[in-house]
């Protein structure tokens, strides 16, 4: 059984702007019918729909207990498979994300989030294979008990110096 975990977009809110922006100015030059203007047209929004729909997600599949973090573009998916099997935990993992854009006259753009982000541990829970963040904890804990039942994994809390001594 494979499940498509859709992470978020590719490109931060700044470039989602342009893109929409490359979007809409594409449309206006195809609607003025001059062959110049229609292949500037295209070329916006070919470099447009790049930038607004591509994403990142991770793929599983639970029966081979192999995981693809990918980027995609509507239903092209490029990443390579890795084994989990060196993986026995599962945890649910707190962030505050934050970023920064700033435009040409210097004035910042400030994006905040809390995630709860699923992730597997590897014995010494030195490394975390990213699955899927939630905004909120009830649901990331509740998909976190799903995975759990169906690959026989450990749900621990993260606590990688316990595991080092």
């Amino acid at each position: 059984m494979k499940v498509n975990y859709k992470l978020d977009r590719f490109f931060t809110l700044m470039f989602l702007i342009i893109g929409i922006t490359l979007l809409i100015c594409g449309l206006i030059f195809i609607g003025r019918f001059n062959l110049e203007d229609l292949l500037l047209g295209l070329f916006l929004i070919i470099n447009g729909t790049i930038i607004v729909f591509t994403r990142y997600g991770t793929l599983i599949d639970f029966n081979e207990k192999k995981i693809k973090h990918y980027v995609g573009f509507f239903f092209i998916k490029i990443g390579f498979w890795k084994s989990f099997k060196e993986y026995p935990f599962i945890s649910v993992l707190h962030f505050n994300q934050k970023s920064v854009s700033y435009s040409r006259t210097a004035i910042p753009f400030h994006e905040k989030k809390k995630i709860y982000r699923i992730c597997l541990l590897n014995a010494t829970h030195s490394e975390r294979l990213k699955i899927k963040d939630f905004s909120d904890f009830k649901s990331a804990s509740s998909e976190a008990k799903r995975i759990e039942k169906t690959t026989s994994l450990e749900r621990v809390v993260y606590n990688p110096v316990k595991y080092y001594s």
